[in-house]
């Protein structure tokens, strides 16, 4: 399976694995399954830093490609189809990095591992 991780997923991975589903735990375990982090993943992350909703989160920013690394995944580059698709997709649904992460989800055939109910606005497959 192709598995897109929503920045939630990726921050409770790196620090604090036991908030994370038990099927998504199982997932992310499995070899036989590709881990992907989103581009707008870093780009969120350090946008919350920024704004203060995320103050602990200067190690992580400082030191993502090495995290994402030891999870096993590879970064999913944005690009000018996947903007386009999450600025068209037709729904009120207005956050811009839910909006990138279910464009990725739906043009790459990717699973997207998140807890966040808002994604179902979307027409992403989704695992928690």
């Amino acid at each position: 399976m192709k598995l897109l991780l929503d920045t939630h997923v990726l921050l409770w991975a790196v620090v604090e694995p036991e908030a994370l589903s038990e099927s998504v735990r199982s997932a992310l375990a499995d070899p036989e399954n590709t881990l992907l982090v989103s581009s707008a993943t870093a780009w969120e992350i350090a946008t919350k830093h920024r704004i203060g909703r995320l103050p602990q989160a200067a190690d992580l920013i400082a030191n993502l490609g090495s995290y994402v690394e030891a999870l096993g995944a590879v970064e999913l580059p944005i690009t000018i189809r996947h903007a386009q698709t999450a600025g068209l997709f037709r729904t009120e649904h207005r956050d811009p990095f839910d909006r990138m992460l279910a464009a990725q989800a739906v043009l790459e055939g990717l699973t997207l591992l998140t807890s966040d109910p808002a994604f179902s606005a979307f027409p992403a497959a989704t695992m928690w």
